[in-house]
């Protein structure tokens, strides 16, 4: 089985802690996948275009290949926050600690070379790319950076045949043709060197807005179209609808697992801009009543999502729900605790305003609550 998580960043002093009620529950797992949402170094170089500095001491990351991970994305808004320093420095600890890496690299080349992990006589290949980031984090043919699925945004009329200033305009979202070639010729280098490839996009607004964009949609399944067996976005920092694509699972969000915002400061002021610019909503809730996971209280719904692989490409679908807890750590559910069922309400109320049509059947695994996807 194959275990995936959303965002992962621990900055606590212990933080192992924090995973230790997920720990029976990952130990069941061949492998664990997570996206590593910071970065972790003791001299980083802030880049000059970053915008929230997510960083922390090599300590602080030094423990996750005891969670256990076996494999972690680096492609995310974050990774070039500590300059090439930083990039190195987190792939060095991750590396030297057992966990593969995708998703970022020294150059273009690596970014974009999949991680290939062996379990069961059965190869996976895991593959990370970034829609989200700071202008010039990308990697290049001979620089430093994330895998890059660059979107250009266009705003138009909504009447060609009627001026009318002021309203609200039609959005068209359309990537870099270079980045989604690369996208699909990424995916289809995977899939000729391994039984099953998962991407995991790194996209999205991360904020209270449960909307979908269309390029979301667009791209997850263009990797299934192009080879792809699963797709695990992350960035949202909370939960997004689960959908089936041609037989393959599409998990549009799994929120945070673990990240604790210590070196990410949300301020009064960063609360109130939120909330002027989008009509008194704000994804951010008083940090004196979460101090670790500042945001609103559906964003602490969280979980795992389960693939259970095998021979012939065969592949099943499930989710875990978890809750985030206020002192930094995230419980696993049962399959009797009345929390496992908020967090499977609001996973389908997600899939079904996004007009997908998948069906969660609440099972067990080791007794934690299991939703098998159909």
């Amino acid at each position: 089985m194959v275990f995936s998580v959303g965002d992962v960043f621990p900055d606590v002093p212990d933080g192992l802690a924090s995973f230790e009620p997920l720990r029976p529950l990952l130990a069941a797992a061949d492998i664990v996948f997570g996206n590593c949402e910071g970065v972790y170094s003791d001299r980083p170089s802030r880049a000059p275009s970053h915008k929230h500095f997510n960083g922390a001491p090599r300590e602080r990351g030094a423990f996750l290949g005891e969670v256990p991970f076996h494999v972690m994305s680096c492609a995310n808004n974050h990774m070039i926050d500590g300059g090439y320093e930083g990039l190195a420095d987190t792939l060095e600890l991750l590396r030297g600690q057992g966990i593969a890496t995708t998703g970022a690299g020294m150059d273009i080349a690596e970014a974009t070379r999949p991680a290939i992990l062996e379990r069961g006589g059965l190869r996976i290949a895991f593959l990370g790319f970034c829609s989200v980031y700071p202008v010039g984090y990308e990697a290049r043919e001979s620089r430093p950076g994330l895998a890059p699925l660059r979107v250009r945004t266009y705003y138009g009329d909504p009447d060609p045949n009627f001026w009318e200033p002021g309203i609200d305009p039609v959005i068209e979202t359309v990537p870099f043709a270079e980045d989604l070639a690369r996208y699909r010729e990424s995916i289809a280098a995977a899939r000729e060197q391994a039984d099953f490839v998962i991407v995991a996009p790194h996209w999205g607004y991360s904020s209270w807005m449960e909307v979908l964009q269309e390029y979301e949609l667009e791209l997850a399944r263009d990797a299934v179209e192009h080879g792809a067996d699963a797709v695990m976005c992350c960035h949202h920092h909370a939960l997004r609808g689960v959908e089936i694509h041609r037989g393959r699972p599409i998990f549009y969000g799994l929120g945070a697992l673990i990240h604790h915002f210590n070196s990410i400061k949300v301020t009064s002021a960063d609360r109130a801009a939120r909330e002027a610019r989008f009509g008194g909503r704000s994804s951010f809730a008083q940090a004196e009543e979460f101090p670790l996971f500042p945001f609103r209280v559906d964003a602490r719904k969280t979980g795992v999502a389960v693939l259970s692989l095998g021979a012939g490409g065969a592949l099943q679908a499930g989710f875990v729900p978890a809750q985030m807890l206020a002192d930094g750590s995230t419980e696993p559910l049962r399959a009797d605790d009345p929390r496992a069922g908020e967090v499977a309400d609001y996973l389908e109320r997600l899939s079904a305003q996004s007009g997908f049509a998948t069906r969660f059947e609440r099972t067990q695994l080791d007794g934690w609550m299991l939703l098998q996807t159909s």
